[in-house]
């Protein structure tokens, strides 16, 4: 029993240090997103050397998340991190995601660094949740000792140069000292004389000259301001010349156009002129004795005793005219019964000639018409003969 009871109290301490170690490897280890609440954002960066899960995410020096994936876009070459930011922390739209290195290239992180105000107004509004941002890659430090390995010969280069200079402007500097001092005395005089031009130009400048100034600067600006806007109106009326001489210019075409028709239509008229002119003279003295006549015969017409006046005003001559129609109508069906009977007489007398002699009398006919017989040559009247 002794024996079982220590294996028992063995086991249970076991699993009590096991639990405990399973704890305290949850508490300090990768895992704290179980016991805080997070906000998840993706960052994406053209290279990503260093990152992996559990990364650290600060802010201003402070850690306040971590990276949860890493993850090659295959199409594009980028890589997508995906990070986790406690929930009490606010990401801003100023802040750039930058991916840092220490100078052994063992610290890496990803640091949000505001970027700097260009003047316009800084948005500092917060990142929405699931975003998606574009991060950077801060210097290496590696890089940089790279390059200024590189350029190491450029800055030796640089300072023999500027040795050479200074020893150049050593010389300049002792030549100019000896000039100074054998011109001590003209220049001396120079700074005499320019101190007596500096007194004469403050005497010109009196504050009644400067009153005077400042007047006709004010007026000069006021000109200006003037002249810009005469300038204005100077181009919108060189616009509108340009316009009115090209208007002017299509107009010219136009008339030079309608001279050259009107010439051709003159042409002929100033050849045959002078036939033109007399023919016209003809014309118009054929028309003036026409409207003489004329007017004769409407004096003619218009008088009292004239027949178309009688006709016009006598009712008893238009009442005549107008019974000698009703009479003329009533006559001529008689007259067409007379032209009949005329024509068969005619015709009768073609037939029968002999009938107007002494055997008409003899023999008369019926008085109807009688079909002709052929018989060589003559007429047939009948029998005996």
């Amino acid at each position: 029993m002794n024996d079982q009871g220590l294996r028992f109290r063995i086991g249970v301490f076991v699993l009590a240090a096991m639990i405990l170690l399973a704890v305290l490897i949850i508490l300090f280890s990768g895992l704290p997103t179980i016991f805080v609440q997070h906000r998840q954002y993706t960052i994406v960066f053209d290279d990503a050397p260093g990152v992996a899960p559990g990364t650290p995410v600060r802010r201003s020096g402070v850690r306040i998340g971590e990276v949860k994936s890493v993850e090659l876009d295959d199409e594009t070459g980028k890589v997508r991190v995906t990070i986790v930011v406690e929930k009490r922390y606010t990401l801003r739209k100023n802040e750039r995601p930058t991916l840092t290195t220490g100078l052994l290239g063992s610290d890496i992180s990803i640091d949000f660094i505001p970027e700097p105000p260009d003047g316009a107004a800084v948005d500092r509004s917060p990142v929405e949740p699931g975003a998606e941002l574009t991060g950077v890659k801060q210097a290496d430090p590696r890089s940089l000792m790279t390059q200024a390995a590189a350029a190491m010969p450029d800055l030796q280069r640089t300072n023999a140069e500027l040795q050479i200079a200074a020893r150049n402007w050593g010389r300049v500097g002792e030549r100019t000292d000896l000039l100074l001092r054998e011109n001590q005395d003209r220049m001396v005089r120079a700074l005499e004389n320019f101190d007596d031009t500096v007194r004469r130009i403050g005497s010109v400048f009196s504050d009644e000259n400067q009153k005077n100034l400042n007047a006709t600067l004010k007026n000069v600006k006021a000109g200006s301001d003037s002249l810009e806007s005469m300038t204005k109106n100077t181009d919108q009326l060189l616009k509108e010349s340009r316009e009115t001489l090209h208007r002017v210019n299509e107009s010219i075409k136009q008339t030079d156009k309608v001279l050259t028709n009107l010439q051709k239509a003159t042409e002929p008229m100033a050849e045959r002129g002078g036939a033109m002119m007399k023919n016209l003279d003809e014309s118009t003295e054929q028309l003036n004795r026409l409207l003489g006549e004329i007017r004769e015969l409407v004096r003619l017409l218009g008088r009292g005793d004239g027949t178309l006046q009688r006709l016009l005003s006598d009712p008893a001559l238009y009442n005549n005219v107008n019974d000698a129609a009703c009479m003329l109508t009533r006559l001529m069906p008689r007259l067409d019964r007379i032209l009949r009977d005329m024509e068969v007489f005619a015709d009768k007398l073609a037939r029968h000639p002999e009938s107007l002699g002494l055997g008409g009398v003899v023999r008369p006919s019926a008085g109807l018409k009688e079909a002709p017989s052929a018989g060589n040559g003559r007429w047939s009247h009948g029998p005996g003969h």
